[in-house]
């Protein structure tokens, strides 16, 4: 059963639409700089995932459910045909709904996550979350100290600690994140998104980052099995989190992919 996505539109609905899509542990905000940038010349449509950001909690994650909730947004929003961009985690979840509904899609992009299964990851910090008392803490002060035992990176915790706030009714700091959820999830969501027989053959794109591992030069080849059109951006001196680590770098291959001038 599909929830009630939460969406923010950056730039005139009369513009052509973009969708765009955060990873695990994100949000919708973690778009909003390059929304702001393409907003005159796209409605950017910057969507919060289930049991993330603004949006319903549920139990599962199934990509049925994660492609059933941006089909009913899509609806909900009167969106004919779009372009849609994923990173991560929201990568997998545009690479399935293009495939399953080849029909609205007016192209793809992945950021920097391949069409195949991950070892484990991010337990760690699932773990350290999950043993926080967050309803005793006073400050944000204090959560990042007893995190950063536990996750070392001060950026990751940064990361981590956006899902922090504060209940408006209490005052109480809870986690935004269905966190239990998203944990039991963690062994589905690091599977394939595609599967055999899956296609979309309209134009798309990987923008994937130099320092990052999630994606090789042997995963792009084999995304073509699923992605024919597919082509490749690689920002040399970014991270997994390309579109943060070198917007520009990031804004720029983006651009010259619409535009049609971005060379194979």
């Amino acid at each position: 059963m599909s929830v009630s996505l939460h969406g923010e539109v950056f730039g005139s609905e009369q513009l052509p639409a973009m969708v765009m899509l955060h990873g695990l542990l994100g949000s919708g905000r973690n778009w909003g700089t390059v929304a702001r940038a393409l907003e005159g010349d796209y409605a950017v449509h910057v969507v919060h995932l289930r049991n993330h950001g603004q949006s319903p909690h549920a139990e599962s994650m199934r990509w049925t459910e994660l492609v059933g909730d941006l089909e009913a947004y899509r609806e909900k929003a009167g969106l004919e045909s779009f372009i849609l961009l994923g990173h991560s985690l929201g990568g997998k979840i545009a690479m399935r709904y293009a495939c399953e509904h080849a029909e609205r899609g007016a192209g793809l992009v992945v950021v920097d996550i391949a069409a195949k299964a991950y070892p484990p990851y991010h337990e760690n910090e699932f773990r350290a979350m999950r043993r926080m008392a967050v309803g005793d803490l006073l400050n944000r002060k204090e959560a990042e100290a007893l995190l950063s035992a536990e996750v070392p990176d001060w950026a990751l915790r940064q990361f981590l600690l956006t899902n922090l706030v504060r209940d408006e009714s209490t005052g109480i700091f809870k986690w935004q994140i269905n966190l239990e959820a998203l944990h039991a999830s963690l062994p589905h969501v690091r599977q394939n998104s595609l599967r055999e027989g899956d296609c979309y053959a309209g134009p798309s794109l990987l923008v994937r980052g130099g320092r990052s591992d999630f994606v090789t030069a042997d995963d792009v080849g084999a995304m073509r099995a699923w992605l024919p059109d597919l082509k490749e951006a690689v920002l040399t001196e970014a991270g997994h989190n390309v579109h943060v680590e070198d917007r520009t770098g990031f804004l720029a291959s983006l651009r010259g992919w619409l535009e049609g001038s971005l060379e194979d």
